[in-house]
């Protein structure tokens, strides 16, 4: 075969394979616009559920009857909508799900009429109530009047807070009462309980008006996640059809180039090739040698050229890699020497105060009672300046082993303490804490003044870990062998690249007036003498999760 047929039968055929598979990828952008008239549909049922909700919302907080007509007019809407897209639905989701749905907002609306027909309920209660209350007002006399007046006192806020409590004190003083078996009177008390009764009604009815609104708003969030992710997948599988259209030409019109070249050319490009692997540094691979002539001769002078530099180069890693381990080691003693002298001078200069503030706190503990107020006052100064103690000593003995005085005892009250400690002290100023301790741990054997140290230290991380206002929240848990506590922050996260770093000493992306970066070192080092562990889950602008593991028989 000439030349120039083998050029017109190789570019012939890619083409033909490029324009067949056009095709088809023509094909797939044309389902784009339907999905695009179904998402259109489905993002319209999401702002008409949208105007449903603030219409629920409005009628629950200002009970006015358009707001119930609106609803009525919006909820219709939906129904039409979504039986106008049955067969997409039932297409994409499944006819269960469209059931699923249909269902959901029947449901929906039977609870919002009851919400409502209670409003109407209580509304006339209310009325016949205070007309009661004023008729018996009329007729009493003397303390059994006066005794009135708070009984409706707390009528009214009865029906303010809609609360068990309010119920609560208004049946205690209708006990009081020395004619509650009056006609009037128990039929006064009859129609406050039924009133009650409808403000729990109304209570659990909106609770589950407010959830059959998420299910339905999630199902059309989700019917319009799922056309969007069919739409970006027929685009995708489009453009692969397209990559894969010329990725055929380029191969093809390679194969039939490289035919037509010279035998020479293909030894120099690998040679090309090679070469610029060895110059970013990949020596994974070696010249194939063929044939005995000059083009040979060269593949193994170069393929022994690239075993030398493979040598000396993995010589000069292994040097600079030794170097940089040295260098590491003395910038570390050298820190640790640093904070050796620091210690030392902090040391002289707190211990004697600390001393005698302990000496003299402790005397005042021992002259107190214990019901006197200021007991757990001195006896928090006491804890505290022990804690402020051990915390100069921890200074001093890091870098070197010290040993841990373990206490059987319940981890949940290391926790509180530190945690009554440290709110006492005003961090949380502008801070949500949620604290949730399991109350079905056993008690282990631990150094509760050093946990209490990791709890401060992590505490503290997150508090300023956080830009006002946010949210902390500490929980205990039983996992298998092991008891975790769990400290959760709204903070700015840490990123993927520091994760490996945080617990090394000194490592900190705080202002180094905030700390040093020795509390999470210290904090990791106290665990993993108790035989424990601390798992760090994080993400940038999200928030941060330590889970601080310690076994049980540990």
């Amino acid at each position: 075969m000439k030349i120039r047929e083998k050029i017109f039968l190789g570019v012939g055929t890619y083409i033909f394979l490029a324009a067949i598979i056009g095709f088809f990828a023509y094909r797939e952008l044309l389902t784009i616009t339907t999905r695009l008239n179904l998402v259109e549909i489905a993002d319209d049922i999401t702002y008409n559920i949208s105007e449903i909700r603030r219409y629920e919302k409005n009628f629950l907080l200002y009970k006015q009857r358009v707001d119930v007509q609106e609803f009525k007019k919006n909820l219709g809407i939906l129904k039409d909508r979504i039986d106008d897209i049955k067969a997409e639905i039932v297409k994409a989701m499944g006819l269960e799900n469209y059931n699923f749905i249909k269902k959901e907002i029947v449901e929906y609306e039977e609870l919002f009429d009851k919400v409502v027909k209670n409003l109407e309920l209580q509304e006339r209660n209310i009325r016949k109530l205070s007309s009661m209350g004023r008729k018996i007002e009329q007729r009493l006399i003397g303390n059994d009047l006066q005794t009135f007046f708070v009984l409706r006192k707390h009528e009214k806020n009865l029906m303010i807070y809609k609360d068990q409590a309010s119920y609560e004190t208004f049946v205690y003083t209708f006990s009081s009462l020395h004619i509650n078996d009056d006609p009037e009177i128990k039929k006064y008390r009859a129609v406050t309980d039924k009133l009650h009764e409808l403000y729990k009604e109304e209570k659990t009815s909106v609770e589950k008006v407010r959830s059959k609104a998420r299910e339905i708003q999630l199902f059309s969030q989700n019917l319009s996640k799922k056309e969007r992710a069919e739409i970006t997948a027929t685009m995708q599988r489009s453009m692969n059809l397209l990559l894969y259209a010329f990725l055929i030409i380029m191969i093809l019109g390679a194969v039939v180039n490289t035919k037509l070249a010279m035998s020479i050319a293909n030894p120099i490009r690998r040679l090309e090739g090679i070469t610029k692997k060895i110059a970013t540094g990949d020596f994974s691979e070696t010249l194939e040698v063929k044939g005995k002539d000059e083009i040979a001769s060269l593949e193994i002078s170069f393929n022994q050229m690239e075993e030398k530099l493979k040598q000396a180069l993995s010589s000069l890693e292994n040097t600079i890699k030794q170097l940089r381990e040295k260098q590491s080691q003395l910038v570390e003693a050298e820190k640790l020497a640093s904070i050796g002298i620091l210690a030392s001078g902090i040391a002289h200069e707190i211990s004697n105060p600390l001393t005698s503030v302990l000496t003299f706190s402790n005397l005042m503990l021992e002259q107190t009672p214990e019901d006197n107020p200021n007991y757990e006052r001195l006896k928090m100064m006491v804890r505290e300046t022990e804690r402020a103690r051990a915390v100069v000593r921890q200074l001093l003995g890091f870098g070197r082993e010290i040993p841990i005085n373990l206490v059987k005892t319940n981890i949940n009250e290391s926790v509180t303490e530190m945690l009554k400690s440290l709110e006492a002290q005003g961090i949380f100023e502008g801070i949500e804490l949620s604290v949730s301790l399991s109350d079905n741990l056993p008690e282990i054997h631990v150094d509760p003044a050093r946990i209490g140290q990791v709890v401060s230290n992590l505490v503290l991380n997150a508090v300023h870990a956080i830009t006002l206002p946010g949210k902390i929240e500490v929980s205990t848990r039983l996992a298998g062998e092991f008891i975790e506590i769990i400290f959760s922050d709204t903070g700015y996260g840490i990123p993927e690249e520091n994760i490996g770093r945080i617990f090394d000493p000194f490592f900190t992306t705080k202002d180094r007036t905030m700390g040093a970066g020795l509390g999470l070192a210290v904090s990791y080092g106290i665990i993993k003498k108790h035989g424990g562990d601390i798992k760090v889950k994080s993400k940038v602008g999200e928030g941060s999760i330590f889970i601080v593991r310690l076994p049980i028989n540990g």
